[in-house]
């Protein structure tokens, strides 16, 4: 959520006050900026440095206070800031005393809710660093390069034989021996792949035109230690104006560059603190004039920030020093110490509870509503001493609700306990509370000593009932005490959420699912244009290729991107869903043919039962996707029971209300035939259950499966508007249960792709536009028109295509286009021409399969679609067969 600006500005001072502490006691000069780039705060050490208070600072513009030389620079790095980009910079000026300085600048965006609220610099004085570089200069060149840092050394590089020397220092920075004298192979093989090219670049742009430069690398030392190096490097100039060599520093800067991802790791730790901030807050100073407050107490206290600030908190609220409150803010500042104090405030009827922090101008104060805890306690109280004359009303209540002592002993347990946990009331009286319903005695324990500290625990834990079964329960306990403050019971009211929490999981499973099938579609594209060329080129070469074992090397390699094609087919069903035929399907006799495929399927020891109702309903769908998915639970039912086991396969009509509908979170309400598939095998954890319908996520050996079967399986429900539900336990078995709706409205068959022709239709010199980015497939696309009597001319994107086909050097008598391309993609293209040259046939290709988007603009400017990698064959048919549609309408209007 982005926070409007009047929002904002009543929380400036709240960053500023925590800032301040956080600040106040560092070394080096530290400020906050408004927006404005006027100081918000100032520590005492840039107070110090500037010769001024604090007080004549606030308000003023850091850049002229400073004395800043470079005030233009200083202004844009601000504004750099505000847009929340961190920035370091160098600047100099003039203190108070008339002497010059440099500093290190840094610009710290500080964001509340995402946006930029204020900005925290450092100012770190480097004037005498710099006045001693300038002096080490004036000795030596060499090192006047390298004395800036602890780990350092100096180079030189001859410009007409590329000799590169060392100094001491760097041969053991880098780890090279003294005593190896050709270094210019060694120090270039230092320098990875990646950083090897620029070094050299500057390099040699120092040497020709004596370019310096300042950079930081990478470097690895001959002990294999990654080093972040910087180096400096200027050239070494004649008088007469000739560049002999270049010759700089090195030195090791690794550990600053570590010490800067700490400091951006402290500010990200910082920003989110702040923010995370819910109570009310409220800064006083020495009189009682609030400073700050955040909004949570100004909804609070029903008031107004102006309000709060307009005077002493005592004069604005009286009511709040009668009631104690006044007290205890004293007692903190008196005492140096936190001081919690909780009472009602009359004139709102609400009991409010504070905290109060000293600080170095007044106090921190941190405020709760404590009125629903303190109504319930209340109410607490008042049950326990009408418990007789209302133990029918409690009886009546959904909730569980349950009295014990402090020793944990059931005193009081209601009829909805009874119904939640399976004891009456008669057996859980007396009874230790840990035996009716913990597993887990230190979870009892832990609670009860929470319980006894605070008054009051509210906790969601699993606990378990008579017949051990396992149920979340969301408990509220309070902490029962007599007239005199004295703890004598704990008072339980219990919900069970298990069902609303099985809900949630589901809930969080599908979007987990959703989101692993658009990665899968994305995937199944890429790898459709890699496995389009290979596929065509197998088939081109095979065609012109005499020789038997090539031509079978060939064969294999086709028959593997088909293998590859099918799995990413399957990997767009899990991501897509699954179209197919829409047909009445008779269930009886999809079991027969279940039960004929799986009867040599299953080994001998595995008994099967197939156990259906009379009469079952239809359904509507697709037959050979249905037939595949009880296939795939059979073989997965095999698999997890061994050489024997039984298993049973059940057939039977179910309705799903719209209660059981919410409850499940996989099956809307209505009337479904269901198939359930059960086996005795080893059963599933919770969590295997939780990610068995994630593509590619199988507990078989890799040889075993692919993960993908779960997956489709359940992209074909979907695709019927059916569900599949898991039900398992580890060692106990595992039950499938898939359904369909009954008497589901049909729909038209697809119509059936053009029969696949026993020889290759071959061109009449026709000019085909290839169209796709990928250069791969423009080639042997090409190459397989040219090589069956087509002339091709090629465009990577739309945009170069309609060029081609606007300047008319030739007629286009057909586009072969792919539909996701950069510049232009094919659904752009296909409606320029349909607009522009309708009399060009249109072929659309794809790498996201028939059920994608681009098949769905055939009629709208596109004539066929095919969907890589595709045949030769195909691709051949597909352009004969278009040639051939778009001549038809031509000869009938001559």
């Amino acid at each position: 959520m982005t926070l409007a600006a009047e929002q904002i500005d009543p929380r400036r001072d709240d960053i500023v006050r925590a800032m301040r502490l956080a600040v106040t006691s560092s070394p080096d000069a530290t400020f906050m900026l408004d927006r404005e780039g006027a100081i918000l705060l100032a520590n005492p050490a840039l107070c110090g440095s500037l010769r001024a208070d604090e007080s004549r600072l606030l308000g003023h513009p850091i850049d002229l206070s400073a004395g800043s030389t470079d005030p233009q620079r200083f202004r844009e790095k601000l504004r750099a800031a505000l847009d929340g980009t961190t920035s370091r910079y160098r600047t100099t000026g003039v203190d108070p005393l008339g002497s010059s300085y440099i500093a290190e600048i840094t610009l710290v965006p500080i964001r509340i809710d995402d946006v930029v609220v204020a900005v925290l610099g450092t100012a770190l004085d480097t004037t005498a660093a710099e006045q001693r570089e300038s002096e080490v200069r004036r000795d030596e060149d060499l090192l006047r390069l390298v004395g800036r840092l602890a780990r350092f050394g100096g180079w030189s590089i001859d410009a007409e034989t590329r000799a590169v020397s060392f100094s001491e220092g760097a041969r053991h920075m880098l780890g090279i021996p003294d005593g190896v004298p050709d270094l210019t192979s060694i120090v270039w093989a230092m320098f990875p792949d990646e950083h090897r090219g620029r070094v050299a670049a500057l390099l040699e742009q120092c040497l020709t035109t004596g370019e310096p430069y300042d950079i930081e690398t990478i470097m690895v030392s001959s002990a294999g230690e990654r080093l972040t190096i910087r180096t400096v490097a200027e050239a070494e100039v004649l008088g007469d104006g000739r560049i002999v060599g270049a010759h700089g520093a090195m030195w090791d800067i690794t550990e600053t560059v570590v010490a800067r991802a700490r400091e951006r790791a402290l500010e990200s730790r910082l920003s989110n603190t702040l923010n995370a901030i819910s109570d009310g807050i409220i800064f006083l100073d020495h009189n009682a004039v609030t400073t700050y407050v955040n909004q949570h107490a100004v909804e609070m206290w029903r008031t107004t920030e102006e309000s709060l600030k307009s005077g002493s908190l005592w004069d604005i609220f009286p009511g709040a020093d009668a009631a104690g409150f006044r007290a205890s803010f004293d007692r903190a500042r008196a005492n140096g110490e936190r001081d919690v104090y909780r009472a009602l405030y009359a004139p709102y009827g609400r009991w409010f509870e504070t905290a109060a922090y000293p600080t170095e101008d007044g106090l921190a104060v941190y405020v709760r509503d404590v009125t629903a805890d303190e109504e319930t306690q209340a109410l607490a109280r008042r049950l326990l001493e009408q418990l007789k004359q209302q133990a029918a009303l409690l009886d009546t209540a959904s909730d569980a609700m349950i009295v014990r002592d402090l020793d944990n002993r059931v005193l009081y347990w209601n009829h909805a306990a009874e119904k939640l946990y399976g004891w009456s009331s008669e057996e859980a009286v007396g009874q230790w509370v840990g035996d009716l319903m913990y597993a887990d005695g230190d979870l009892l324990e832990r609670m009860t000593e929470q319980v006894m500290q605070t008054g009051y625990l509210s906790e969601e834990v699993e606990q378990r009932t008579r017949d051990g079964r396992t149920v979340i329960v969301d408990c509220r306990w309070q902490l029962i005490k007599d007239d005199d403050g004295h703890p004598t019971s704990i008072f339980a009211v219990k919900t069970d959420i298990t069902e609303y929490r099985r809900q949630q999981d589901a809930h969080f499973r599908t979007q987990r699912m959703e989101a692993l099938g658009t990665l899968g579609s994305g995937i199944a594209h890429d790898i459709n244009n890699i496995l389009t060329p290979i596929l065509m080129s197998a088939q081109l070469l095979r065609s012109d290729d005499d020789d038997a074992a090539r031509r079978e090397l060939i064969s294999t390699i086709e028959t593997a991107v088909k293998r590859g094609a099918e799995m990413i087919r399957q990997v767009l069903s899990f991501a897509r869903g699954v179209e197919g035929r829409r047909i009445v399907i008779d269930i009886g006799r999809l079991l027969d043919d279940l039960t004929t495929l799986t009867g040599d399927m299953l080994p001998k020891g595995i008994t099967l039962e197939i156990d259906r109702a009379t009469d079952l309903p239809t359904t509507v769908g697709d037959p050979t996707q249905l037939l595949q998915v009880l296939v795939n639970l059979v073989t997965n039912a095999k698999d997890a029971m061994g050489a024997s086991g039984l298993l049973r396969i059940s057939a039977t009509p179910l309705d799903i209300t719209d209660q059981d509908a919410l409850a499940s979170g996989d099956a809307a309400a209505g009337s479904y035939v269901t198939i359930s598939v059960e086996d005795d095998g080893h059963g599933m954890s919770a969590d295997v259950i939780d990610r068995i319908f994630e593509p590619f996520y199988t507990t078989k050996l890799p040889s075993k499966g692919t993960g993908l079967g779960l997956s489709t399986s359940l992209a074909i429900l979907r695709a019927h508007n059916g569900f599949i539900q898991v039900d398992s336990t580890q060692g106990r078995g595992t039950r499938f249960t898939v359904g369909m709706p009954i008497k589901a409205a049909p729909r038209l068959a697809e119509l059936p792709s053009p029969a696949t022709l026993l020889s290759l239709p071959a061109g009449d010199g026709e000019l085909v536009l290839v169209v796709d980015d990928d250069a791969s497939i423009r080639t042997i696309t090409s190459k397989t028109l040219q090589a069956h009597g087509y002339r091709t001319v090629l465009a990577s994107n739309g945009r170069e295509a309609i060029e081609i086909i606007e300047r008319g050097t030739e007629r286009v008598d057909l586009v072969l286009t792919d539909m996701m391309m950069p510049v232009m993609d094919g659904a752009a293209t296909s409606a320029y021409l349909e607009e522009h040259h309708p009399s060009i046939p249109i072929i659309a290709a794809s790498g996201l399969g028939s059920g994608g988007r681009a098949s769905h603009a055939v009629g709208m400017g596109i004539t066929r679609f095919i969907a890589k990698p595709y045949t030769t064959s195909l691709l051949l048919t597909t352009v004969r067969d278009t040639l051939l549609a778009h001549r038809a309408p031509d000869e009938e209007a001559s």
